[in-house]
């Protein structure tokens, strides 16, 4: 079976293409799987690194106001469906999966139109543009939430989950720590505002590093996104506490899983994934949905945790520094409490969304 996975853009669409991937070689080795991308995302990057070959399609997003930028995207786009057209007709695929970003709206479109296999996964419980345009499409809709099924021809969709790569469901909390130098009287906090960085959390998470200067008992694992790392690092490092043992400063990292794992609490923005790996993880958080996302799905998202008491939810118009630093310390130094909202957010994993889609693949490819 030769597979084609559309994935790009963030994190929040490479991540479930990848462990989508992982699902059908563990399930079946012969199969041959093929990432296709664009040179303006996040995937040229993080693709290579699991072993997979990766082509590209040229493809542009489009701005909020009409300027030239718009005229560039709409060539992108007949840029995009030329070399859709090259790249399924020199593979030849069997399946043609998306699970979002530019790529998937040309690659979909065209494979549909071959009547090769397709099949689409929706992260959010409000899904983007282009996958409400495929749902007309595709043969398979896969949706994280059951909120989404409504979006969807209903005989076509079927509810997924987000998976997860099989390293969240692995995790030895105690190694982890170790393998962190953590010994069992520090609180490791880890701060993460997704690929392309939060300004709102890092900003605040200024004053919540200022604040445990002189404490040692308190560890910050804070990725900044890649845009943002060279400010907030000099920013660190202007409150006199240099990246060290106890502050380490990133602007991003593959192996979120390490630092989730070994983590008491999390910071967080709320996008599906990153509520996905928490709650496999089984982490308590204090999650700030970001205010711009389409049909505010970061905050349905958040709530999926925050209202049943598996996390905190703070608005990003509402988050300050002293806010902060007031909701960390209340939830470090309550254990009992902090156990109660991981037993919380471990439940609501769906911890076989991998088998799920695997599945459907199967019934999809013996029609």
């Amino acid at each position: 079976m030769k597979v084609l996975i559309a994935a790009g853009g963030t994190g929040g669409h490479i991540y479930p293409g990848l462990a989508i991937a992982e699902k059908i070689k563990s399930e079946n080795p012969g199969a041959e799987i093929i990432f296709i991308g664009s040179m303006v995302g996040m995937e040229k990057n993080i693709i290579p690194q699991f072993g997979y070959p990766i082509e590209y399609i040229r493809v542009r997003g489009f701005e909020r106001k009409a300027s030239l930028e718009t005229l560039a995207a709409i060539k992108g786009i007949f840029d995009g469906l030329s070399d859709a057209k090259k790249i399924i007709k020199k593979h030849q695929p069997d399946l043609v999966i998306g699970t979002g970003g530019f790529t998937a709206g040309p690659l979909l479109l065209i494979a549909s139109r071959r009547k090769i296999k397709t099949m689409i996964h929706e992260q959010n419980a409000y899904p983007g543009k282009t996958n409400l345009m495929l749902g007309k499409r595709v043969d398979r809709i896969a949706i994280s939430f059951k909120e989404a099924e409504k979006y969807f021809p209903q005989e076509r969709t079927f509810l997924a989950g987000n998976p997860v790569r099989s390293e969240y469901h692995q995790i030895d909390r105690g190694e982890l720590r170790k393998n962190l130098n953590l010994s069992d009287s520090q609180k490791m906090i880890l701060i993460m505002g997704g690929s392309q960085g939060a300004g709102s959390i890092n900003q605040s998470a200024l004053s919540l590093i200022a604040s445990y200067k002189n404490r040692d008992d308190r560890v910050i694992y804070h990725l900044t996104g890649k845009d943002q790392y060279e400010s907030i690092k000099q920013e660190v490092e202007n409150l006199g506490r240099s990246p060290s043992g106890h502050v380490i400063i990133d602007a991003y990292s593959n192996e979120v899983h390490r630092l989730l794992g070994a983590a008491d609490l999390v910071i967080s923005r709320s996008g599906a994934m990153s509520v996905a790996e928490i709650q496999a993880v089984g982490v308590p958080s204090i999650l700030v949905p970001y205010p711009m996302a389409a049909g505010n799905h970061q905050e349905f998202n958040a709530r999926v945790i925050s209202d049943p008491g598996g996390g905190v939810l703070i608005k990003d118009k509402e988050l300050t520094g002293a806010l902060l630093i007031q909701t960390v310390e209340s939830l470090l130094e309550d254990e009992e409490k902090r156990l109660k909202m991981s037993q919380i957010v471990k439940k609501q994993s769906i911890i076989n969304a991998g088998d799920r889609i695997y599945d459907e693949i199967n019934k999809l490819m013996e029609n």
